[in-house]
């Protein structure tokens, strides 16, 4: 599954990427996640090697909360 969010510049793309990076070495096992930023675009690949569906779907849902949690604080500190 590969999933590009948007950002308005490269370095909140960098800032979201740096700080949600780290969690993707607790993935599941059988999972894996691959992050990059390329002109403020953050680029999500994830792949499940005989794992089921709920677990590809549950790894991304907190993917989502975590990058919406990095975003808010990023948000606040560059206001």
């Amino acid at each position: 599954m590969a999933i590009e969010v948007p950002f308005d510049y490269e370095n909140l793309c960098l800032g979201v990427l740096n700080a949600v990076k780290p969690d993707n070495i607790t993935a599941p096992s059988g999972i894996e996640i691959e992050m990059e930023c390329r002109n403020a675009v953050l680029r999500i690949t994830v792949r499940g090697f005989d794992v089921g569906i709920l677990t590809i779907r549950n790894t991304v849902d907190d993917i989502f909360m975590h990058l919406l949690s990095a975003y808010r604080v990023l948000q606040i500190l560059t206001k």
